[in-house]
């Protein structure tokens, strides 16, 4: 059994984080890399994502406005 560990860092110190790794030859740090980009892209898309429930409603559709009364006439 694995245990998880949960660690907590800014945007930056991840990059720094990888950018280390990235020194290291690729086959012995790719899944790691991998993984830290997946869990941290998902993290800074939900927290740029508005809350559920506050989008804004969409705009109401104008309804097209009625001819003048001579066009409707015919003339």
């Amino acid at each position: 059994m694995s245990i998880i560990v949960t660690l907590e860092h800014t945007v930056e110190e991840v990059d720094k984080i990888l950018l280390a790794l990235a020194e290291r030859p690729f086959k012995e740090v790719s899944d790691l890399i991998n993984k830290i980009r997946g869990q941290g892209m998902a993290q800074v898309r939900a927290a740029q994502s508005p809350p559920p429930g506050t989008e804004a409603a969409p705009a109401p559709q104008a309804e097209p406005e009625p001819a003048p009364a001579s066009e409707a006439a015919g003339g």
